[in-house]
C-alpha cells in the first residue's frame, strides 16, 4: 500500500496558495509531487480547513493552530458530535451531519479569519 507523505507545506503570499511537496513511500516508482491549493477567498480557505478537519488532507505544519481552531469551532469535526449520531436512523444521521455542516458554513468568513490570525497569514490590501 502506498501513500503520500507531505514533506513541506507553506503559504505563498504572492500567489495566495498553500503549497505542498509530497513524497511517495513506494519502492518503485518514488515520485515527488507538488500541489498548490488556491486560498485567495474565504470559501477556498474554508474548503482547505474542512479537508483537514475530515482527515482528507495530512498536515504537520500548523498542527497546533488547527487544534486550536477545531476546539473553538467544534462543528468542523465530526468527533465533537459523534455521540449525537449513535443509534440514529440513516435519515436522522444525515440530518444531524447536514445541521453541523450548515452551521460551519454559516461561520465560513469567521473561521477563515480566525485561521489566518492563528497562522499569521495577512491579506494584501488592493
Amino acid at each position: 500500500m502506498s501513500y503520500q507523505i507531505i514533506t513541506q507545506m507553506v503559504y505563498n503570499a504572492h500567489t495566495h496558495q498553500i503549497e505542498t511537496w509530497q513524497h511517495s513511500n513506494n519502492v518503485w516508482p518514488r515520485i515527488d509531487h507538488f500541489r498548490a491549493l488556491d486560498v485567495r477567498t474565504d470559501e477556498q480557505l474554508f474548503r482547505f480547513i474542512t479537508l483537514v478537519a475530515e482527515g482528507s488532507w495530512q498536515t504537520r505544519k500548523w498542527h497546533k493552530e488547527f487544534e486550536t481552531l477545531f476546539r473553538e469551532y467544534p462543528e468542523l469535526r465530526m468527533d465533537s458530535y459523534r455521540d449525537e449520531l449513535r443509534g440514529k436512523s440513516w435519515l436522522e444521521y444525515c440530518a444531524i451531519r447536514r445541521k453541523y455542516k450548515e452551521l460551519a458554513w454559516s461561520k465560513c468568513g469567521e473561521i477563515a479569519a480566525r485561521f489566518r490570525q492563528l497562522v499569521k497569514i495577512r491579506l494584501e490590501e488592493k
